[in-house]
Parts: structure tokens; C-alpha cells; sequence
């Protein structure tokens, strides 16, 4: 596989039972280059995104990934605890010396709510808890399932610039979102 490419995916299908959900789908991810997965409620965005993180196999076709420092992800579901504050979260994401730590709380305005527990939390601040996780990755992929649903014009804005500068650091990046962003994209449409 060519050193630049981090995914090469020949022929990928995906079929529940006699339904193909998709088939015959071949891309490519360069170090420093993002994929857009667009597509109809439905379509199987979600469920490629799986067979990329190696969660689900494809039913044909065959897909290398050459990531040397692994993938970071970030679903629909936050994957938080609620029963837990903010801080404890953080503590079991195991994020609590990381040295950007701060900048990023202040950045997303989370300071405040530190010892807040997450279900008493709008679902805007537990995604911005969640985005901790994506902010402080040390990933040479970054895989993103609808990353700016719940959050506010600022926040998207501060998502996006974090993104385009992952993509200035030769990370890949393939992202599902139906909310349009200023990231420079390759797309691939499944219908």
C-alpha cells in the first residue's frame, strides 16, 4: 500500500439478509486528506463507518487501514457516563494529564460544570465533554459519526478549525454529517 495512503477500501458490500445495503464501494484516505460520507437516513453510513473500525465485517470487498498510531472516534452516542460528574468522566477517559487538557475545558466552556454530573447536563455540553476525547487524540485517523449535531455555531466553528488543523498535521479524517462544515472534503455518496 502507498505510504501516503492510510485507507484503501476495493469493492466493500454490505447486505442484512437479501438486502444490499451498499456494494462495490472503493475509496481511498491520504495522510492530510478528509472523506465526507453522505448518503440518505439509511443508506449505510453509519454501518461503513463500523466496517472501518473493524466493529462490523463486510459481507465482500476488502479494506487496509495503515494507521500507526490508531483511530479515534466519536459516535452518535456520547459514551458518557451520567452518573458521574464531568471531572470523573474525564478521569475515566483517562484524559486528566494530558497537557491541553485546560486549554480545551476553557476553550468549550466547561470549566463551570466540572463537578456537575453529566445527566444534569444539556445534550450540547455532553457532546462538547464527549469532543475531549477527539481534541486531545494522539490518532493518525480520526472517524467522526455526525460530529456537529447538538452543538452551537460557535462550538461547530471551534470543531471545524480543530479539524482542518489535524488535516495541516497529515491525519486523515471521514466523517458522516447531514450539518455542512468548512472542511475541504473528498465525498462519497451511498445511495
Amino acid at each position: 500500500m502507498n505510504t501516503s495512503l492510510i485507507i484503501n477500501a476495493e469493492n466493500i458490500a454490505y447486505k442484512v439478509n437479501d438486502f444490499k445495503l451498499f456494494h462495490n464501494l472503493s475509496f481511498t484516505v491520504e495522510k492530510g486528506e478528509a472523506l465526507h460520507v453522505q448518503g440518505a437516513n439509511g443508506s449505510g453510513k453509519s454501518t461503513l463507518l463500523r466496517i472501518i473500525l473493524g466493529i462490523t465485517n463486510q459481507t465482500k470487498g476488502k479494506i487496509e487501514i495503515n494507521s500507526e498510531k490508531g483511530i479515534s472516534y466519536l459516535g452518535h452516542k456520547n459514551a458518557l457516563k451520567n452518573y458521574l460528574s464531568l471531572e470523573d468522566n474525564i478521569l475515566l477517559m483517562e484524559l486528566d494529564d494530558h497537557l491541553d487538557l485546560l486549554k480545551y475545558i476553557d476553550l468549550l466552556g466547561l470549566k463551570k460544570l466540572l463537578e456537575v454530573n453529566v445527566a444534569n447536563l444539556s445534550y450540547g455540553q455532553q457532546k462538547k465533554l464527549a469532543l475531549l476525547r477527539l481534541f486531545l487524540n494522539e490518532s493518525d485517523l480520526i472517524v467522526l459519526d455526525e460530529p456537529f449535531v447538538g452543538l452551537d455555531d460557535n462550538t461547530q466553528e471551534i470543531l471545524s478549525n480543530f479539524l482542518k488543523d489535524q488535516l495541516n498535521k497529515n491525519k486523515g479524517i471521514i466523517y458522516t454529517s447531514h450539518i455542512s462544515c468548512s472542511l475541504e472534503s473528498k465525498i462519497l455518496l451511498l445511495k
